[in-house]
């Protein structure tokens, strides 16, 4: 195990509104990943292969040549697929026409060099459906489907990253039924398990505190919650907090239910008293399964420092339980706020901070 087997990336998603106004371009893009030290790629068809979702040679040349040219490796191809036919909202695809979807991406993959594709699947938010019960015509890639994919993934060389993404924790069982499909078709090639950093939340973002503050809550109040979240979810052996206390501290502040409700969260989802998130013990533990790990974030302070992760202890748990490959970033901070956060300056204070975290690692003699 070593932390110089972690290597840092970018998926091109995190640039998504600087390339949806015109402003980056693919190059632009992937010179951005470059000046913030990053050393991989991963990139999203539908917004930056204008012939998606086939793939040209004239394309090909030029990424390429642009990857050659900044050093920069082709690491994961975004899966997006759903049943949703994008060209009629009214059609729904079935299972066939979901294999033949996802077939693209790998073919496609293949030809861009990437090593994953980060697939959209039924295990992605692990046993937790926010929004209800998921509609079989309203899944995604489900375990029937993948187990059919396996052997055609592994042939091609392209693995399927199964992407654990908050509120699914990676010891939930939410992806139990996929890790089946591979021990039976014994296709460990085929694919494998990714950790998304949403699933390790532990604070809230500013965009969020200030839409609390816009719906009636007192910021002060609101910025005592937010510590009292992350000293409960930073685990560091002082992370005892009675939340039954906090809401008497609040209501002693002059809170009301505006600020109360973000304690208590609606149906239990959402509520800081049973934050669902996967500790640096799990993560730890599943190190070494692990095949991908998406460095997910809304925010990172000026001085390269986070309260939404504890990053010196997830980096140092993927060191220390010897995670091999990539954490690539993805900034999704500018949904909260459109036209206003700088998301190459975003992205280059996580590198830092990440790069940082490593550091301390290999200090450690991880």
């Amino acid at each position: 195990m070593s932390s110089k087997d972690i290597k840092l990336g970018v998926s091109l998603y995190s640039y998504q509104e600087a390339i949806w106004r015109g402003d980056l371009d693919l190059e632009g893009a992937l010179t951005a990943v470059k000046g913030c030290g990053g050393e991989g790629v991963e990139i999203f068809g539908e917004a930056l292969i204008r012939s998606f979702p086939y793939v040209t040679n004239d394309f090909l040349y030029k990424w390429f040549y642009m990857l050659d040219n900044l050093q920069l490796e082709p690491v994961c191809y975004e899966h997006f697929s759903d049943r949703r036919f994008w060209q009629d909202p009214e059609k729904y695809l079935n299972d066939d026409d979901i294999f033949d979807v996802t077939m693209q991406y790998l073919r496609t993959a293949k030809k861009l060099g990437c090593k994953f594709i980060r697939l959209s699947h039924d295990g992605h938010n692990g046993i937790y459906d926010v929004f209800g019960a998921i509609e079989k015509s309203h899944s995604v890639v489900n375990a029937e489907i993948f187990a059919k994919l396996l052997p055609y993934a592994e042939e091609l060389g392209v693995r399927m990253a199964l992407e654990v993404h908050g509120p699914g924790l990676l010891d939930d069982g939410g992806n139990d039924d996929f890790l089946d499909a591979i021990e039976k078709t014994g296709c460990y090639n085929g694919a494998g398990l990714m950790l998304d950093l949403s699933g390790c939340f532990r604070d809230m973002s500013p965009m969020q505190e200030d839409s609390y503050v816009a719906a009636g809550a007192k910021r002060e109040i609101v910025q005592y919650i937010r510590a009292m979240s992350r000293k409960a979810y930073t685990y560091d052996g002082n992370n005892n907090v009675d939340w039954d206390e906090v809401v008497e501290e609040v209501k002693r502040m002059g809170g009301g239910d505006a600020e109360i409700n973000i304690i208590n969260g609606r149906g239990g989802f959402g509520s800081l008293r049973q934050k669902l998130i996967s500790p640096p013990s799990v993560v730890e533990e599943y190190a070494s399964k692990l095949i991908y790990v998406h460095g997910k974030m809304h925010w990172i302070n000026e001085d390269c420092t986070s309260d939404e992760v504890d990053y010196p202890r997830y980096i140092r748990a993927l060191a220390k339980g010897g995670y091999k490959g990539y954490i690539s970033t993805e900034f999704e901070g500018q949904r909260s706020v459109p036209h206003t956060l700088n998301e190459v300056e975003f992205v280059r204070r996580q590198h830092a901070l990440m790069r940082q975290c490593l550091a301390d690692c290999a200090a450690e003699g991880l």
